[in-house]
């Protein structure tokens, strides 16, 4: 009984001379990687201070585009009131139409219509002067903030033309409005509801994470199971390797978009008001970039452990800086030079505007297109890079 006793306490027994010796080795091996290190030391790092500064900030310089149709002090000082706000840039448009066309395409998020009576109203003392207000709904958080903000605006300035007039003011009575009434039109999400806008946002975060991982192990696997140097004494050129792992993966991604999109109506009932077939391609060129990634990562990695971490490195960005829960509005420039690198920056426009506002090609095409560069050069870096390897 207390040999058992005995055995089992000296199972449990240690020396310091032991544990130093495995520390030094494990200490070693783990400097012997480089992208380990950087990874447990550096990443936790940079993903703080990149997302601080990118969701620590109020929301601010929201692109607004406006029709004056008064021209006069009296809305030209209410338009003075909005632009110092910090939460609003003014352009000018000179249509309705065109407005709307700006809104559409998602070179505007506001846009602000006075119509030509509104002096008039304002300075006859009966009906009170309007002001129209024409929402991008499709990020119903942003909307909320943006109606909040441009009444909390239209109070003030009505408080302080009421305190100027009341006062004696020797200020013109034309620029004197009171009363504004404010007419918000929220489009593409009346009830600005969050589900509108995360729902195929989600969608878009699994399928750049599924297609990325799909192809992240596929040349370090061949490299860890020996099998890379037959393929490459092989015939096979390297442009068919490369092609030939990435296309059975693009067509698995885009069956999965095709489910996902199915149990996004079915279930979620957010119908697809846009063009089908256009989405179809731009997620099909997305699906390619997103693979292109994961084949580089694949290349430049030596374990399948090393791929894992970086492309989670690559993933935690695409899922804070791209605008899928933050906006990019009040982000500073480097951050946004981070976020306009990421294809998931604009394949969240695609698959928002075909989805929720019922957009095409003819609003989406510079998305697209940077999508479609991005897909060409992520595949030819991979085929350069192991071309380069092999030689």
């Amino acid at each position: 009984m207390f040999s058992q006793m005995a055995s089992k306490m000296q199972r449990f027994s240690f020396t310091w001379a032991g544990i130093q010796s495995i520390f030094r080795k494990e200490l070693i091996q783990l400097l012997r990687d480089p992208y380990l290190v950087m990874f447990i030391i550096a990443l936790p790092v940079i993903q703080l201070l990149v997302t601080g500064l990118a969701v620590q900030r109020d929301l601010k310089h929201i692109a607004t585009i406006v029709v004056n149709y008064d021209n006069r002090a009296a809305s030209q000082d209410l338009l003075s009131d909005f632009q110092s706000s910090t939460l609003f840039d003014l352009d000018y448009a000179h249509s309705d139409d065109e407005v709307m066309a700006k809104i559409r395409n998602g070179s505007y998020r506001v846009g602000i219509i006075i119509p030509p009576d509104y002096s008039e109203k304002a300075l006859s003392g009966g009906d009170a002067p309007q002001v129209n207000m024409i929402i991008d709904g499709t990020q119903g958080t942003i909307a909320k903030t943006i109606v909040d903000g441009a009444n909390q605006i239209i109070f003030t300035h009505n408080r302080k033309v009421l305190e100027s007039s009341t006062a004696g003011s020797s200020t013109s009575m034309e620029a004197l409005p009171a009363n504004i009434k404010f007419n918000p039109k929220v489009l593409y999400n009346p009830k600005m509801s969050s589900a509108y806008f995360l729902v195929p946002a989600i969608l878009a975060i699994v399928m750049h994470m599924l297609t990325i991982l799909f192809t992240s192990f596929a040349i370090v696997r061949e490299r860890e199971s020996g099998t890379l140097e037959q393929l490459m004494v092989s015939p096979v050129r390297v442009t068919d390797l490369m092609l030939g792992k990435v296309l059975p993966y693009a067509l698995i991604g885009f069956l999965d978009m095709i489910l996902t999109l199915g149990v996004m109506v079915w279930f979620f009932n957010i119908s697809i008001t846009g063009n089908f077939g256009f989405l179809c391609f731009a997620s099909m060129i997305f699906i390619l970039c997103s693979l292109g990634i994961g084949l580089l990562i694949s290349i430049l990695c030596q374990t399948q452990v090393q791929a894992i971490q970086l492309t989670v490195a690559i993933f935690l960005p695409s899922l804070l800086l791209t605008g899928f829960v933050f906006p990019l509005e009040p982000m500073p420039w480097f951050i946004k030079i981070i976020s306009y690198s990421l294809p998931l920056t604009y394949y969240l426009d695609v698959i928002r505007g075909v989805v929720i506002k019922g957009v095409g090609g003819a609003e989406l095409w510079f998305q697209t297109g940077v999508l479609l560069v991005m897909a060409v050069g992520m595949l030819s870096t991979s085929i350069l890079r192991f071309n380069k390897q092999i030689n």
